[in-house]
C-alpha cells in the first residue's frame, strides 16, 4: 500500500478522500459529520429542483400543491405548482383566476414567528408570463443554495483547522468544498432547463 508521511494511504468509498491519510480521512469526517443536517437539507432542496417535471402540472398531482388557494389583497391565488418545500415553508406558482397574471408566493407555518408577526403568505415574485418566473424563482433558488453550499464550507473549516492542525486541513477543507458545491452544480446544470420547459407546458395547457 501507498504511503505518505509515514501513514497509509487508504482507497475509500467515496471519491472525496481518495487517496487521504488516515488521519485526514477522520479530519474529513469529524469536520463532515458537524454540517451533515444541513448538507441533506441541501441534498433535499436540490432533489425538489431537479425533480420540476412536466407530470407535475397535470390535473390531479395534489401532491405537487394542485389546488391550494392562498388569499392575498383581496385576491384568491390558485396554486399550479408546488415549486419547494423546506422545514418551515412552500412556495408556490400561482394564478389568479380572474385575470392572466402569476405569482410565486411563499406560505409560512400558520405558527412559525415569522407567520404571527408578518401573515403566512407573501408574493416573492408577480407578473404575465409564468415561464419568466418561473426563471426567476429558479436563479434565486440556485444562489440560496450556493449561499447554503458555502456556509457548509466554513463550518467544516473551522472544526478541520481547529481539530486537526496537522491533518492538512487545507487539503480536507477543499474535499468538503468540493462536494458541496459539486452538489449545487449538478442542480444549476438541469434546473433551468427544466423549471422553463414545465412552465411553457402550463401556459400552453391552459392556452393562455
Amino acid at each position: 500500500m501507498l504511503k505518505r508521511k509515514g501513514q497509509i494511504v487508504e482507497d475509500v468509498a467515496s471519491e472525496a478522500t481518495a487517496g487521504f491519510t488516515h488521519g485526514e480521512r477522520r479530519a474529513y469526517r469529524t469536520a463532515f459529520e458537524t454540517i451533515q443536517p444541513e448538507f441533506e437539507q441541501l441534498t433535499e432542496l436540490k432533489k425538489q429542483m431537479m425533480g420540476l417535471r412536466p407530470h407535475a402540472l397535470q390535473p390531479g398531482a395534489d401532491s405537487f400543491g394542485m389546488g391550494t388557494v392562498l388569499a392575498m389583497a383581496g385576491v384568491e391565488w390558485h396554486s399550479q405548482i408546488r415549486l419547494l418545500k423546506t422545514p418551515a415553508s412552500e412556495i408556490f406558482l400561482c394564478r389568479n383566476p380572474l385575470a392572466p397574471t402569476f405569482a410565486v408566493i411563499q406560505r409560512f407555518q400558520a405558527d412559525s414567528p415569522y407567520a404571527q408577526a408578518n401573515g403566512n403568505a407573501e408574493i416573492l415574485l408577480r407578473g404575465d408570463d409564468a415561464s419568466q418566473l418561473v426563471r426567476e424563482f429558479a436563479a434565486a433558488a440556485r444562489h440560496t443554495l450556493r449561499f447554503m453550499a458555502s456556509n457548509l464550507v466554513a463550518g467544516a473549516q473551522r472544526v478541520a483547522w481547529e481539530q486537526f492542525p496537522e491533518q492538512n486541513p487545507g487539503k480536507v477543507v477543499r474535499a468538503i468544498s468540493e462536494r458541496c458545491h459539486r452538489l449545487v452544480r449538478i442542480c444549476e446544470l438541469l434546473t433551468e432547463r427544466e423549471s422553463v420547459d414545465q412552465a411553457n407546458r402550463h401556459v400552453r395547457g391552459m392556452g393562455v
